[in-house]
């Protein structure tokens, strides 16, 4: 399925926005476990400020790829007229030449 150029934009922009979002509550989790020295807690925010951190760099990356798929390219041919030259000329296969009856 192939996407209009605004969908792909407006897709790239919400991956944007939402993976910076990630990495902003990433951040306040980092620094909360970072407050709370010696508390049960650290190990949690630690590990909750790792995956949003996994998860916001992903959206990112998730946008960028996005982005990439808008940049102009050259449409190329799969099939040239040059392609369908004569058949090349040689012994010819036992079942092309003889019919059978």
């Amino acid at each position: 399925m192939r996407l209009s150029r605004p969908r792909v934009l407006l897709r790239a922009v919400l991956l944007v926005v939402t993976g910076a979002f990630m990495l902003w509550k990433a951040w306040g989790a980092h620094l909360a476990a970072r407050q709370a020295p010696g508390t049960s807690e650290v190990l949690l925010l630690s590990r909750i400020a790792l995956v949003e951190a996994l998860l916001g760099m992903l959206g990112l990356a998730a946008a960028g790829v996005a982005l990439l798929t808008l940049r102009k390219r050259r449409r190329t041919h799969t099939l040239r007229l040059g392609d369908l030259g004569p058949p090349a000329s040689g012994p010819e296969s036992p079942d092309r030449g003889q019919r059978d009856g």
